[in-house]
């Protein structure tokens, strides 16, 4: 099935799919705040993206799984003072590199597998778009908290990057 093939390539190429990311994700002009962070940290953020898309396509996790992991994204790359549109943008990029990946590799052999590609791709968005729903309630969730304190969001903003 076309699911097991595309979690197999995910998982015998993670590491080459993160590089590539890492690298896009570091020289964007979209996402410079990630080049204040270590390059390990940012390679693990996206290796754990990919590593729970095959537990998703393979159904190994729930939906509330995919919830808590990405909420805590959120208020990680919160608390790294990643900006929301960056932390969007990082997921936007991901998803745009697995499929880049797939299509460079000559992943579908016929018609069938395009239709089948088509309905992959359908359930891939849906994870994504979770992916990128449950990051923003995690950091709003951390807005939030922090708008109490004295290094709340007004403190955040005047701060010089």
């Amino acid at each position: 099935m076309i699911y097991s093939r595309l979690i197999k390539l995910i998982e015998d190429n993670a590491g080459e799919l993160t590089n590539r990311v890492c690298r896009d994700l570091l020289t964007r002009e979209e996402t410079k705040s990630f080049r204040t962070l270590s390059e390990d940290l940012v390679r693990d953020w996206i290796y754990g993206v990919y590593s729970r898309l095959d537990s998703w396509l393979g159904k190994k996790k729930h939906t509330g799984e995919v919830q808590k992991y990405y909420s805590d994204l959120g208020k990680k790359w919160f608390e790294e003072e990643i900006p929301l549109h960056e932390a969007v943008m990082t997921l936007m990029i991901i998803k745009r590199h697995l499929w880049l990946y797939v299509r460079e590799n000559q992943f579908f052999d016929s018609t069938y597998e395009c239709y089948q590609a088509l309905e992959m791709n359908n359930k891939v968005v849906l994870f994504f778009d979770r992916a990128i729903y449950f990051t923003i309630i995690g950091y709003e969730e951390e807005l939030t908290k922090s708008a109490g304190t004295d290094n709340g969001i007004f403190s955040r903003m005047l701060k010089k990057r």
